[in-house]
């Protein structure tokens, strides 16, 4: 069972959802629109905040990639707001008034109220992310948002059973993840 729940954790890893939600969104455009905003999402968030996580697993600051403790935490949400701001600075001048740029700010948004409860509570930030993701893609009708949200349930059982989160945890970041997504599907 731990084997199944590392692997759902590895294949809903925010990393993937976050670049299945700006490709499919971005696939209406087409495909090289779709490949230029999945390298831009890549080197801008995904690299620095992969890289943060095999230093730190690497110096034992972390015992594993998830930054499973509070205190591992600020250090991952510093690095990510520092990518979702170069995003950000990116979308606005290559695409200056689309819904990514909101979609971006939105993610930072919720990535900041994660951050803001972490001295209580660790959300998940898995859960948030691929709820954030499913949310944006059912919302504006995309049908590969049914399939993300059919997961759900699976990585939250995940999560929990590698014992990365207490289930509070998975659905709190459930619930953020939903709204955010929810708010954001519905600007347009």
């Amino acid at each position: 069972m731990t084997t199944l729940a590392r692997w759902v954790s590895i294949v809903a890893h925010p990393f993937v959802t976050m670049l299945v939600l700006v490709g499919a969104l971005e696939l209406q455009r087409g495909w090289a629109a779709a490949a230029r905003l999945v390298a831009a999402v890549t080197l801008l968030f995904v690299v620095p905040l992969a890289l943060l996580m095999a230093r730190q697993v690497r110096r034992r600051a972390w015992d594993t990639v998830d930054a499973s403790h509070p205190r591992e935490r600020p250090v991952l949400y510093g690095v990510g707001a520092a990518g979702l701001l170069a995003l950000l600075g990116y979308l606005a001048v290559v695409y200056p008034g689309s819904p990514l740029l909101r979609g971006a700010a939105g993610t930072l948004a919720m990535l900041a109220v994660c951050a803001m409860v972490t001295p209580w509570i660790k959300v998940s930030l898995h859960m948030a992310t691929a709820a954030l993701a499913a949310a944006v893609l059912v919302g504006r009708g995309l049908p590969l948002g049914w399939p993300l949200a059919a997961v759900l349930p699976l990585l939250a059982w995940a999560r929990v059973a590698l014992g990365r989160h207490r289930w509070r945890e998975v659905a709190l970041g459930f619930l953020i993840g939903v709204i955010t997504g929810a708010l954001l599907s519905s600007i347009r």
